[in-house]
Order: C-alpha cells, then structure tokens, then sequence
C-alpha cells in the first residue's frame, strides 16, 4: 500500500486500495494509523450467503409426539440417532395393544450401515408406537410408550 497522505493531501487511489480490500475480505472493521492520519472503515454486520448446495439436500421427516401427559419411565427410547424401522427384522412387527415381556425386541434402529436392536425394558402391553416405520429419529427420542 503507498502512503494515505502525499504532498500534504489524502491519496485517494490509497483510500480505494484500502476499501478494495475491506470490501474482498468481507472485513467488519480497518483501521489505519499513519503520520497522524487515521482511517476507520466499518460495517454494521457482515451479509449472510446461502449456501446453495445445501438446499438440495433432501430433508428426512423428524417426527414428535407431545408426551406431556405420559410418564417417563413407560417411554421407551431411542439409544442413538438413526432410522428407525418397527419390528425385529425377522418380519414380527409389534403393535398398539401387543403384550411384550422384558427384552423383546421391538425395533431396529439403523446407524452407519449397522442394524441396531431396541429392546423393551420391561414387561407390559404397547400403549403407543410415536414415530412412523423409515423415520429419522434422534438420540433419547421416545419410541414406544409401554404400559
């Protein structure tokens, strides 16, 4: 950069070198000092830009029931973030109103390639079932209410 003050003026082909460059590295603030000179550039934010690829990203459905009125401990959850498919993987599938013992397997939950068994922590009957075969779900999110 050359000087800011020649022959006792401002250097304007200076001042613009400056601001290009403010300007190319999105700065929110330039401050220069210079034989008691001072220049201040500054923006109140830097402007935010979309990210176009991701908006072509496929969004899968999280879905979420309002367990308010169920107790915690009949809520059984997930243990991890994945895909969440009913059933054993062996074709029994378990509903609303089935009677499941401790340890019955009543889904799987894909992550990274690896099928992974949820199993009912204890004996009762299927009250409700909260998220749809092929769902997303997320870690600690209720899976079944068992009563």
């Amino acid at each position: 950069m050359h000087c800011l003050k020649e022959r006792g003026e401002l250097n304007m082909s200076t001042l613009q070198e400056y601001a290009s460059l403010f300007e190319k590295m999105n700065l929110t603030e330039l401050q220069v000092e210079e034989e008691g000179l001072k220049l201040t550039l500054k923006r109140d934010g830097i402007p935010f830009k979309k990210n176009e690829e991701k908006e072509n990203i496929e969004k899968i459905p999280v879905i979420r029931e309002n367990l308010s009125e169920t107790k915690e401990e009949n809520a059984v959850k997930s243990p991890l973030l994945g895909i969440f498919y009913l059933g054993d993987g062996k074709g029994n599938i378990k509903n609303v109103g089935d009677i499941v013992a401790k340890g019955d397997v009543l889904c799987s939950i894909e992550a990274m390639k690896m099928m992974n068994e949820v199993r009912a922590k204890k004996d009762g009957i299927i009250a409700e079932v909260l998220v749809e075969d092929g769902s997303l779900v997320e870690f600690d999110q209720p899976l079944f209410i068992i009563k």
